[in-house]
């Protein structure tokens, strides 16, 4: 038997969940992904998704939606951005007091959704919010979170 076929399901789930996600970050990261790169990455956001959902916490999925959000806005597909990056923010929001540093990220991707959208004032309204929760942040997670607000141009 091989290493997988003794995982238990939610092994399995949690591996597939976080490999997913990162491959859809190496697509994201580059400078000028390809459309077939941009279209597998939404592959792999969308099965990361699937299985955060069967052993994830609310803010796993939220995450997961985070993440599904980001790569239709790098598709330039506004609506398809702002339908998630709303859903990141209310499962985000009802996370609570534990998802603090995601509320940056939940900001941060409604910016990126309204900017792919040509809507300026929401872009700013949402880019300012975040960076409010970004200066209340330790330094590694500042570093992180600021990264990607400093590549939403409104």
């Amino acid at each position: 038997m091989s290493e997988d076929e003794k995982m238990t399901m939610n092994e399995f789930h949690k591996k597939m969940a976080v490999k997913t996600n990162g491959g859809v970050w190496s697509v994201l990261d580059k400078d000028a992904p390809t459309k077939n790169e941009l279209e597998q990455a939404l592959e792999m956001a969308h099965t990361s998704l699937y299985h955060w959902r069967q052993i994830g916490k609310p803010i796993n999925i939220a995450r997961g939606e985070y993440m599904i959000s980001r790569v239709y806005s790098h598709m330039g597909n506004g609506n398809e951005a702002l339908h998630y990056a709303e859903r990141t923010l209310k499962l985000t929001e009802d996370a609570g007091d534990k998802a603090a540093f995601d509320m940056g990220f939940a900001y941060e991707v409604l910016a990126k959704a309204y900017a792919v959208k040509g809507d300026k004032k929401n872009c700013e309204k949402y880019k300012d919010m975040a960076q409010k929760i970004i200066d209340t942040l330790g330094e590694e997670d500042k570093k992180i979170s600021q990264g990607e607000l400093d590549k939403v141009q409104c």
